[in-house]
């Protein structure tokens, strides 16, 4: 889409606009494009749905990818690209593979193009109004049993359903989302489609999350710079937030989004015993009101341990990953996730709950063989994690043990290219079929 809040400045080149169906209704659709990275990036524009502030949220958004979703595959037509897979990325983008099943692969034109669907958080399906089907994407209501769940229209199963293959953004999620714990309510159809079922890992950008380049940072530092550059941004990262400057103490990083998902329940029940140590615990994000009231309560009741900043900032949240000695990520569940990727680029320590991406990311620290790149625990427990976080403090006051487990963490090896590799040879096999 292109949305209002994209900074793309003179780079767009308007192409062509068509009409696109919604249902009964006929939408203006405007084709624009840009060349980045010598990649070919086409945008779909209509002011209606897509000049307004932000990306999702709104009580429309079923109809506006509605129409993005029949848009796509207009403007595949009228750009005459016709692709070998088209790859649609949670429900946003799911309707396209009953949309292109139903409707499209009949004409010559379209003939033969393979759907992969990725799921990045089986928590966000898409369900609405199963009158949708009809009023909003003009497909047939009799196809609705293998587009509904729960006695409403589910994109995402749609999607699971007419895909040719299914993808997630971990080993473990993949594994975690056939059961009932973690499959809210799909794992039933996610299992039949087992055979077509692939968790590939996600990565980060190693070139922008660098901390010899990073422009948020104090001090630019590397693997072999990092006790001094790690210092000197710790330091710095202190007087900012307002915690005492001590180099001595380990500073804890929380950056996430105040939400169940992301384990504050467990970080606010403990937070009275964890200030009971030595250490110093900064706290970035926003989200649900009673955790931004809790944390920020028990800010007042220790300002010389807690910082709580209550807002997004990302040059901020580069400047904990750079300057903490630990990172904390307790989550309840976490199909991939990114932060870990970062603190262990940047020489900070993870302690993660062993679920989705974060299992299959850190490796547990062994201190007989000195090996790995963090701390896990396995149940979502708050007496467990407390554990897991004294034990990260025992193996802390250990100085070479510590730098030991830096070094690792500053070299694992988790950008785009295993990933893409990945990727390549899964649309590779599905080409073949």
């Amino acid at each position: 889409p292109k949305y209002r809040d994209m900074k793309m400045g003179d780079t767009l080149e308007y192409i062509m606009a068509f009409g696109v169906n919604v249902g009964w209704r006929v939408k203006h659709c405007g084709v624009f494009k840009a060349v980045l990275d010598q990649v070919t990036f086409y945008f779909i524009d209509n002011e209606e749905y897509f000049g307004r502030a932000g990306l999702y949220g709104y009580k429309d958004d079923e109809e506006r990818f509605a129409f993005f979703d029949n848009a796509v595959l207009e403007a595949i037509g009228h750009l005459q690209l016709r692709p070998d897979i088209v790859h649609l990325h949670d429900w946003q983008t799911a309707m396209i593979a009953p949309l292109y099943k139903e409707k499209y692969w009949s004409y010559e034109y379209y003939e033969n193009f393979k759907i992969v669907f990725t799921i990045h958080n089986i928590a966000y399906q898409g369900k609405c109004d199963p009158n949708y089907l009809g009023s909003l994407f003009g497909l047939d209501q009799r196809i609705y049993p293998q587009c509904s769940n729960d006695g409403c229209l589910n994109m995402m199963k749609a999607a699971i359903v007419y895909s040719d293959i299914v993808t997630t953004v971990s080993p473990t999620y993949a594994r975690e989302i056939l059961t009932p714990e973690y499959g809210e309510g799909l794992q039933y159809i996610l299992n039949m489609r087992g055979a077509d079922l692939y968790g590939i890992l996600n990565g980060i950008d190693y070139d922008i999350n660098d901390p010899m380049k990073d422009p948020h940072i104090t001090t630019h530092f590397n693997v072999d710079t990092v006790q001094t550059g790690k210092l000197a941004n710790k330091l710095a990262l202190q007087k900012e937030v307002g915690l005492p400057v001590r180099e001595d103490v380990p500073l804890i990083g929380i950056v996430t989004r105040l939400t169940w998902q992301k384990g504050i329940d467990l970080i606010v029940n403990k937070m009275e015993e964890l200030m009971k140590r030595d250490v110093q615990v900064l706290v970035l994000g926003a989200g649900d009101r009673q955790y931004e009231e809790a944390l920020a309560a028990q800010q007042k009741y220790h300002p010389d341990q807690l910082s709580v900043q209550l807002k997004y900032d990302f040059g901020l949240s580069c400047r904990i990953y750079a300057g903490c000695d630990m990172f904390l990520m307790p989550s309840l569940f976490e199909p991939c996730g990114l932060s870990q990727m970062m603190s262990l680029r940047y020489g900070t320590i993870p302690i993660v709950r062993e679920t989705g991406g974060l299992k299959d990311s850190v490796i547990p620290y062994n201190e007989y063989e000195m090996t790995g790149t963090g701390f896990s625990f396995t149940h979502y427990q708050a007496d467990e994690m407390m554990n897991i976080i004294d034990y990260a403090l025992s193996i802390y006051a250990k100085k070479d043990h510590w730098n030991t487990l830096v070094s690792h963490a500053m070299q694992a090896k988790l950008d785009w290219e295993n990933s893409a590799e990945t990727y390549e040879s899964v649309f590779e096999e599905l080409l073949k079929k």
